[in-house]
Order: structure tokens, then C-alpha cells, then sequence
């Protein structure tokens, strides 16, 4: 019998190992640049092109564009319930499998939602469209990535990907005002159809087979070795609850950043302006990160990015209101929703390993989405009812104790 090549022991929680050979890369940035574009073309048909056609869609439904938002809402939220299921059978078939079926059926709820000639077929559609999402979206990238690269390379190539898919809003609110413009809301939501199955299709068959338990082999061994499983409950309660909070926060403000910066005192236009600032702070802050902290734990990068949202939000309160505040305010916030975005991929799977990886990013998943559907509504009520400095404070709160709870997470714990 030959004899077996003895493993390397584990490393402790939270120390890092030897830095893979950098051969192989080539075969990261294949999968980063395929998830890249599918990202780009599902966050931009499925979230941003909404607010585009939501005025002409509304007028010839015969319908107020809140009513429109109200649908979208709900369907937000049927979205945070097949989440976990979308985890779950992305770990059992594997991403590439799931992502290619998430694509034919989105291409299929896009062509019934050109042809919706009532309010109910629209939020029938529009359920349709948000229950596929979480085969599409980041969440089943991540997976899809670590699958394709391996742990070793993950954590890097999670953060290439979101910079690349960065760039929805940036490609997709323009074409989608072009083709309304040209064409119409229900032969650009066909155009989106074809772009899901035309060009989606094709490239998430092209990703490595695999799942979480025959995931492709490359060099180099997990960074960071995971947390024993007798901590695995109290660390996925603690990061489910420290995420979402701090998404709750993020959600509020992307839904109602002009009114609150208006409401505090600034004019819309140094609003826009601030708000221009955070594109370039995310996408900046993941550069860094990719390239000064891929040695450190990404728990580290979690807190950084929860103490950023803290400071921003401190920063609004206490500072003169005035045109420096609102930029410094607009950075920090943007580095700090960039960052969160790439630590919703690389902390679990940095603290459990790839086998069921995409089970828990979907339960985390499910529980962002709920609140990301409901805070813009209770941001709004608590302006309308507290005013903008109560509503200021409690979100300093909120994002305060999201940094509390990542803090006692119990990640740095050896066996």
C-alpha cells in the first residue's frame, strides 16, 4: 500500500498561513471577469433599471409610482424567503448548475413582466423576478467563485468580483434610459430577457463544475483555518445579526440619502454631489483591502468597515452642516458599504470553510434582505415622526452595535 503524504497542520483561528504560489492565476480571473459580467447585467435588470422604467411602466399600468415601489417592496421581501433555499441547492448542485437555471428562469419572469397589464401581474412578476434573484446575485457568486478557485484564492477573487460587478448602475441606468427611450418599458424589460439567456446562460455554464463538498483543486492551502464547530452556532447568530444591522443602516440611507441630507440641512445639489463621492470610496476601499490586508484576517476588514459607518454617521450629527461635512460624511460611508459588501462573502467562509458555505450565505442572505425591505420605510416614518437628528442617532446606534457584535465574535478561539 503507498504510503500517504502526511498534511500540514492546521493553522490556529485566525493565523495566517504561507501565501500560495502565485501560479495559477490565470485560471482566478477567468471566473472573476465571467461573475463579473453576470453580476453587472443581474443587479442592473433585476434592482437598478426599476427606478428608470418605474415612471413609464406605473403610467401605462394606470398606477402612482409609490404603488409601483409598494409592488417592488413585496417582492423584496419574498426574495429574503427562497433565499435559503437557493443556498442550499447551490451546495448541492453547484453554483454553475443553479446559476444557469437562475438565468433561464429570470429570462422567463422578465418576458412575463414586458407583457404585465395590470397591477397584479406585476407584483406577480416582480415576485417571480425577486424569488430567482438569489440564484444570480453576489450571494450565489460568492459560492460560485470559492468553488471555481478554492479557498486559498477566494478571498481575493470575491473582492475582484464585486469591483467589477460595481459597475451596474454605472453601465445599466443609462442603457436603460436609452432603450425606454427608443424602444419602450416592456421591449427593454425583453431586452433584459435576452441579455439573461443570451448572454448569462452561456457564461455561467462555463464555470468549473463543482459544489461545496468537490470543489476544484488548486494550490495552496485556507489562509485561515476555520473556527472549531462547537462555536459555529454562537458565531453565525453574532455575524447574522451584526450584517444586518449594518445593512439595515445602508439600505436606509441608498433609499433616502437626498431627504435626509436635505433634511439636515444641505441643498440637494451638495447632496447629489456627496453621493457621487461614494462609487469611488467603495471601489477604492476594496483595491486596499485586496492588496494591504489580504494577509490579515477579513474579520479585521469587518470591523473596519462597521467603525467607518459609525464614524460617518457621527461625523453628519456633530459636524457643521456644510459642504466639507457631507463629503467626508459621503467617503466614509462608501468605504464602509464597499467593504461590507466583500465581508459578506469572505468572513464565512474564512470562519467555516467552503462545506456549506452557500446555505449560510443564503440565511444570512434572507435576513439582510428582510430588513433591507424594511428599513427605507421605517427611515421614512422616523423622519416624519422623530425628525432627522433622532432618526441620525438611532442609526449611529444601530451601527454601533453591529461593530459590538462582530467585535464578540468569537473568531481569534483555537481548538
Amino acid at each position: 500500500m503507498a504510503a500517504q503524504t502526511p498534511r500540514p497542520p492546521s493553522a490556529a483561528p485566525g493565523t495566517p498561513r504561507k501565501d500560495p504560489p502565485l501560479a495559477g492565476w490565470r485560471g482566478t480571473i477567468r471566473p472573476v471577469l465571467t461573475l463579473g459580467i453576470t453580476q453587472i447585467v443581474g443587479f442592473g435588470s433585476i434592482y437598478y433599471a426599476f427606478g428608470v422604467l418605474v415612471a413609464p411602466l406605473s403610467g401605462e399600468l394606470g398606477i402612482s409610482t409609490t404603488a409601483a415601489f409598494a409592488c417592488l417592496s413585496v417582492a423584496l421581501l419574498s426574495g429574503a424567503f427562497t433565499a435559503p433555499l437557493a443556498g442550499r441547492l447551490i451546495d448541492r448542485h453547484g453554483a454553475r448548475r443553479m446559476m444557469a437555471a437562475g438565468s433561464i428562469g429570470c429570462a422567463v419572469a422578465f418576458a412575463l413582466l414586458s407583457q404585465a397589464g395590470a397591477v397584479w401581474g406585476l407584483v406577480l412578476t416582480l415576485i417571480a423576478v425577486e424569488m430567482l434573484a438569489p440564484l444570480v446575485l453576489y450571494d450565489a457568486a460568492f459560492a460560485a467563485v470559492a468553488q471555481a478557485v478554492g479557498e486559498a484564492r477566494a478571498r481575493a477573487a470575491i473582492t475582484m468580483t464585486t469591483m467589477v460587478g460595481g459597475f451596474a448602475s454605472t453601465v445599466f441606468w443609462p442603457l436603460t434610459l436609452y432603450l425606454s427611450q427608443g424602444w419602450g418599458w416592456r421591449e427593454t424589460y425583453l431586452a433584459f430577457a435576452a441579455l439573461h439567456l443570451i448572454l448569462c446562460l452561456p457564461l455561467h455554464l462555463s464555470l468549473p463544475k463543482g459544489n461545496g463538498a468537490e470543489t476544484r483543486q488548486v494550490p495552496g492551502a485556507p489562509r485561515f483555518a476555520p473556527l472549531p464547530r462547537r462555536l459555529h452556532g454562537r458565531a453565525m447568530v453574532l455575524l447574522a445579526l451584526g450584517l444586518s444591522l449594518s445593512w439595515a443602516v445602508m439600505s436606509a440611507f441608498s433609499a433616502q440619502w437626498v431627504p435626509v441630507l436635505g433634511a439636515v440641512g444641505l441643498p440637494e445639489a451638495t447632496a447629489v454631489a456627496a453621493g457621487a463621492l461614494m462609487g469611488p470610496s467603495q471601489v477604492g476601499a476594496r483595491v486596499l483591502d485586496m492588496l494591504f490586508a489580504s494577509h490579515r484576517h477579513p474579520m479585521w476588514t469587518a470591523l473596519v468597515a462597521m467603525a467607518c459607518l459609525v464614524l460617518a454617521l457621527v461625523v453628519l450629527v456633530l459636524a457643521p452642516v456644510g459642504v466639507l461635512t457631507a463629503s467626508v460624511f459621503a467617503i466614509l460611508f462608501g468605504i464602509g458599504q464597499g467593504l461590507a459588501t466583500t465581508v459578506r462573502g469572505t468572513v464565512p467562509l474564512a470562519l467555516f470553510g467552503l462545506m456549506g458555505y452557500a446555505a449560510r450565505l443564503g440565511r444570512l442572505a434572507s435576513l439582510r434582505m428582510l430588513v433591507a425591505a424594511l428599513s427605507p420605510f421605517a427611515m421614512a416614518a422616523s423622519l416624519a415622526t422623530l425628525g432627522p437628528w433622532i432618526t441620525l442617532w438611532l442609526l449611529a446606534a444601530l451601527a454601533a452595535v453591529s461593530l459590538t457584535l462582530l467585535a464578540c465574535l468569537p473568531w481569534r478561539v483555537t481548538e
